[in-house]
C-alpha cells in the first residue's frame, strides 16, 4: 500500500488505517479499493468524533501533557500534537493546509477577562519585595510548604500580627517584628505595620507580612495589597488555612452535617470602625462561624436572640487557640456561653460556632461535654 502522509494524518488515524488491508488482484482492484476507502473514511470520522470529545474535556485539565490512556505523552509525540489541535479547535477534523503544525502544543483559548498589565512590578529596582503569608490557625504542621519556606529565609524581615502563635514565630529564621494590635488601638498598630513594611522595602529586603489564618478572610489582606501597590510593588500572596473551617474541625465540630446543617456563613464580630455587622437571620439548618467576636460575645448573643430569631437554646461552641498546645473548647448555648467564656477567661484567638452541628459528635455522650468543661476549668 501507499504509505500515508505523516504530516497530515494524526497518528491514531494512521494506526487504524494500517489495520485495514486490501488484497490486490488484477480483476477486483477497481471494485474493492473504493469500498475499503469508504470504510476507512467512516472509521476515521467516527474515531475522530469520539476522540475530540474526550480530548476537549481533558485538554485543560492535564496540560501540558495530555493523556487519555494513562500513558505520559510529551509534546514531541505526533499523537500529542494532533490531540491538542483537535481539542483546542473544538472538534475540527484534520489540519487545514494553510496552518503549519507546531512542534509544541498550541496556546489554549483565552480563559479570563482579567488583566494584570497595569499592576506594579513584583519587586522594586533595589530588589525589595513583599510576601503576604497566611499562618493558619496556629499549629506549625498546618502551615503550607510555601509559607514554611518563606519563614525559613534568614534574610527576610517578618512583620507579624500579635495573634500568630509562638510555635510558628519560632520557625522564623530572620528578623521579626510583632505588631501589638489591641482593642482600641488597632488603627495605630496598622499604621505601624505599614511603616515597618515600607522601611524594609526601601532597604531592598524581602518583607514577609505574616497574618493569622488566611490573609483574605477577615484579615484585611485586600486592604494591605492596595497599600503595598501604593508603595510601587505587587505582593506575592500565600494562602493560609482559615480558622473559620479548621478551628471547628480541630474541636470535633463539623460545620456541615447531613440533616443538621446544609449551609455555612462566616462572619466577623467587628465591622469597620468598631461597628457591629448585620445579623444573620436564624435558619434551623445553618451554621454560623464568627471570627474575632469573643470580645463582644454577650452582646452578640443577645442581639441574635432578640433581633435575628435565634432560640435561646441554640448550641454554641468556642474553640480557643485552635491547633496549639493550649487549645480549649467551651460548649454552651445562646444563654450560657457568655457566662462560660467569662468564667473560663476565654481569650483571642477564638472561633465561635453557632448551630446544632455543635452537638453532632457530642450528643451521644453527655459526659464528653462535662469533660470538656472540666478541662477548661482546670487549665
Amino acid at each position: 500500500d501507499k504509505p500515508h502522509n505523516n504530516t497530515t494524518t494524526p497518528s491514531f488515524v494512521r494506526h487504524k488505517i494500517k489495520t485495514i488491508t486490501v488484497q490486490k488482484s488484477s480483476s477486483a482492484d477497481n471494485m474493492i479499493a473504493p469500498r475499503y476507502k469508504n470504510v476507512g473514511m467512516v472509521l476515521m470520522m467516527a474515531m475522530s468524533s469520539t476522540f475530540v470529545v474526550t480530548a476537549t474535556k481533558s485538554a485543560f485539565i492535564t496540560s501540558p501533557a495530555l493523556s487519555i490512556s494513562g500513558r505520559h505523552e510529551t509534546s514531541h509525540s505526533p499523537s500529542f500534537r494532533s490531540r491538542s489541535f483537535l481539542a483546542y479547535t473544538n472538534g475540527t477534523h484534520g489540519l487545514p493546509k494553510d496552518i503549519k503544525r507546531r512542534s509544541s502544543p498550541p496556546v489554549s483559548l483565552k480563559r479570563s477577562n482579567v488583566s494584570n498589565q497595569h499592576l506594579p512590578p513584583s519587586s522594586l529596582p533595589n530588589g525589595g519585595h513583599i510576601s503576604l503569608v497566611g499562618a493558619g490557625p496556629g499549629d506549625p504542621d498546618l502551615l503550607t510548604i510555601a509559607a514554611y519556606k518563606i519563614l525559613s529565609d534568614p534574610d527576610a524581615l517578618v512583620v507579624s500580627d500579635r495573634l500568630v502563635s509562638a510555635e510558628i514565630l519560632e520557625l522564623i529564621q530572620g528578623e521579626c517584628k510583632v505588631a501589638r494590635k489591641m482593642p482600641g488601638c488597632a488603627e495605630l498598630a496598622q499604621e505601624e505595620i505599614y511603616k515597618w513594611c515600607k522601611e524594609g522595602l526601601d532597604a531592598g529586603k524581602h518583607v514577609v507580612r505574616l497574618k493569622i489564618g488566611d490573609p483574605f478572610v477577615f484579615g484585611r489582606g485586600g486592604e494591605e495589597v492596595l497599600k503595598f501597590r501604593e508603595h510601587g510593588v505587587e505582593p506575592k500572596v500565600i494562602p493560609g488555612v482559615s480558622a473559620a473551617f479548621s478551628a471547628p474541625l480541630l474541636g470535633s465540630i463539623p460545620v456541615t452535617h447531613r440533616g443538621v446543617s446544609n449551609q455555612v456563613v462566616m462572619c466577623t464580630g467587628y465591622g469597620r470602625d468598631g461597628t457591629s455587622p448585620d445579623l444573620i437571620q436564624y435558619h434551623k439548618e445553618q451554621t454560623i462561624v464568627f471570627l474575632m467576636a469573643v470580645g463582644r460575645l454577650r452582646q452578640l448573643c443577645e442581639r441574635l436572640i432578640r433581633l435575628a430569631g435565634y432560640p435561646s437554646t441554640t448550641a454554641v461552641a468556642i474553640i480557643e487557640s485552635a491547633g496549639c498546645p493550649n487549645q480549649r473548647t467551651v460548649v454552651g448555648n445562646m444563654e450560657t456561653i457568655a457566662d462560660l467564656a467569662e468564667e473560663y477567661e476565654v481569650k483571642p484567638p477564638s472561633t465561635i460556632i453557632i448551630g446544632e452541628v455543635v452537638n453532632v459528635l457530642l450528643k451521644e455522650d453527655d459526659s464528653a461535654i462535662k469533660q470538656i468543661l472540666d478541662t477548661a476549668q482546670t487549665a
